[in-house]
């Protein structure tokens, strides 16, 4: 995962084994400083993720098709640590590191999943290591992307 203009945190490219974007996360309202809603699309799959209240960074909500995902902070007002749940199955996503927002993992029974900068403290660049079982799906790894990139990126 890639900033697509550089330094530009307001869009994402997302790359598979090969050099050409196979899908974007990307700021909703980006001309208007609006940093809560953003819209993504991965091949066929497509939604979006919004802020439940614009004043409360703690709760988004991602919705793809029917499926409607919560992501909280485990506690209110620490962005290290959060769940990630459809009401049926959840995941809890953090920092690798206490206070260092360049490497974050979720670690269960369904599997790992690593989000880490390929330079340090450089959030431009994003490694992702998928070793989730096939149930866990596409929504799910696109919130963790989105957390481990809007927390980790410069805001203006």
């Amino acid at each position: 995962m890639s900033i697509s203009i550089e330094d530009d945190y307001t869009s994402w490219d997302l790359y598979g084994l090969e050099e050409i974007p196979i899908g974007r996360i990307k700021l909703r309202w980006p001309f208007q400083s609006d940093w809560t809603e953003w819209d993504y699309r991965i091949g066929e799959i497509n939604g979006q993720i919004k802020m439940r209240n614009k004043n409360d960074p703690n709760i988004w909500e991602l919705r793809s098709g029917n499926r409607i995902l919560t992501l909280k902070t485990v506690y209110s007002g620490d962005f290290n640590q959060w769940r990630i749940t459809d009401d049926s199955y959840t995941l809890t996503f953090k920092t690798m590191y206490e206070n260092v927002y360049d490497g974050w993992k979720t670690s269960s029974k369904m599997g790992d999943y690593e989000v880490y900068t390929q330079w340090e403290m450089d959030p431009r660049d994003w490694i992702i290591h998928d070793k989730l079982k096939d149930t866990v799906d596409q929504p799910f790894k696109i919130a963790m992307i989105f957390i481990a990139s809007f927390y980790s990126s410069p805001k203006y």
